[in-house]
């Protein structure tokens, strides 16, 4: 009964991933879509630097070894790509996104990453070593999780505007790739592969 709960919530959670503020078919359609670029995209970043023969430009967004932190590519630079796409989209149609668009994107985004990190070290603390699968469909979740955090916030009231919003993308950008370059000692920026 229990676990019958559990299983029925979350899926209850993964289906409300598309449906937001707008009308259910608009949003339907379009977070499909969102999910599935972000998805894609995301998992071509985990092998791109690998097939560009290391090439240090393309490691700056693609994951140049197996930390988290670089991991954490994954849903950054596609959800940062959607944003551009979706603002230059808006403006060639004329349409107005809304009202708190960007905060409400920057939002998800965090949240989706944290979520990744979490997930993760609560996953291996709790079973005591790393399991592929299970990664890959935290990392799935964790798109979902920065979708629904999206959606609920894109109607409501922000403390943060679109500056504080792009700031904040901004200043994840350049962390992202200074630490590619010089990763902090620190666990999350640790290769687990690395000998």
């Amino acid at each position: 009964r229990y676990m019958k709960y559990h299983i029925r919530h979350i899926l209850c959670n993964i289906a409300l991933v598309f449906i937001g503020e707008r009308s259910m078919a608009t949003t339907n359609k379009l977070n499909f879509f969102r999910f599935f670029f972000i998805s894609i995209l995301g998992v071509l970043l985990h092998f791109t630097y690998e097939w560009s023969n290391d090439n240090p430009a393309v490691g700056l967004f693609s994951a140049v070894n197996e930390s988290t932190w670089e991991h954490l590519k994954l849903i950054f630079f596609p959800m940062l790509l959607l944003t551009m796409m979706e603002f230059l989209w808006a403006h060639i149609k004329d349409k107005p996104l809304p009202e708190h668009y960007l905060p409400a994107r920057t939002v998800g985004i965090l949240s989706g990453m944290a979520f990744i990190v979490v997930g993760f070290y609560t996953l291996n603390g709790v079973l005591g070593r790393n399991y592929e699968f299970l990664n890959i469909a935290l990392y799935f979740a964790g798109v979902m999780y920065a979708l629904r955090a999206e959606n609920r916030l894109e109607s409501k009231q922000m403390c943060i505007n679109d500056y504080v919003a792009m700031t904040i993308l901004a200043i994840l950008t350049v962390a992202f790739f200074a630490f590619t370059n010089y990763p902090p000692e620190l666990g999350i920026f640790a290769d687990p592969t690395a000998d």
